[in-house]
């Protein structure tokens, strides 16, 4: 009897004790990935602008004047999309400022209003493009932007980059060096 309490009393123990470095180690890990995340958001941050930058042009002018590696400063909206910002990296979809979004039409209660999706799919395509804010390595950082800086759809904003390799008029990614919101 006693034989068996005690090889139960080390079996819970040991079980304890593997469990606890289970959870010290997983404790660990998640420390490196929020430092990861803090990293990121500060670099994220770091582009937000204090003023407005000169010479925007609309996103619909941007799209039918400028080719891969021009630097351009564009003004619009985060919208035109039913999830203007991707959840894992730093891109967002900048619409241009004359999309109808739905909070724009009198009665129209709609939950997600900057997808305007009372406009016909080929215009809202025709009036956006997509912005990302770049790391080290050359390829979006892997953070959201929604919430940077208090950053959110339906947000007025101008954004200066450089037009990212393989753009078109079709398909315009910014690679975004500074965003200035037009919040106030």
């Amino acid at each position: 009897m006693k034989t068996e309490i005690k090889t139960r009393s080390l079996i819970t123990a040991g079980f304890a004790l593997a469990f606890s470095l289970a959870l010290s180690g997983c404790g660990e890990e998640k420390t490196e990935e929020t430092e990861a995340a803090a990293t990121e958001n500060t670099s994220l941050e770091a582009v937000f602008l204090e003023s407005a930058p000169d010479g925007a042009v609309s996103v619909l002018k941007a799209r039918e004047s400028v080719n891969p590696g021009d630097t351009i400063t564009v003004s619009g909206r985060v919208a035109g999309a039913m999830k203007p910002f991707s959840d894992h990296y730093a891109t967002f979809v900048l619409a241009d400022e004359t999309l109808e979004t739905c909070e724009r039409i009198p009665g129209d209660n709609c939950k997600t209003p900057w997808d305007a999706c009372c406009v016909e799919p080929k215009t809202i395509s025709a009036s956006r493009i997509t912005v990302q804010v770049i790391g080290s390595d050359g390829r979006p950082v892997k953070s959201s932007m929604k919430g940077i800086n208090g950053l959110e759809e339906l947000d007025d904003l101008v954004v200066t980059g450089t037009v990212a390799e393989g753009s078109n008029a079709e398909n315009l990614i910014l690679n975004a060096t500074g965003i200035y919101t037009k919040k106030g």
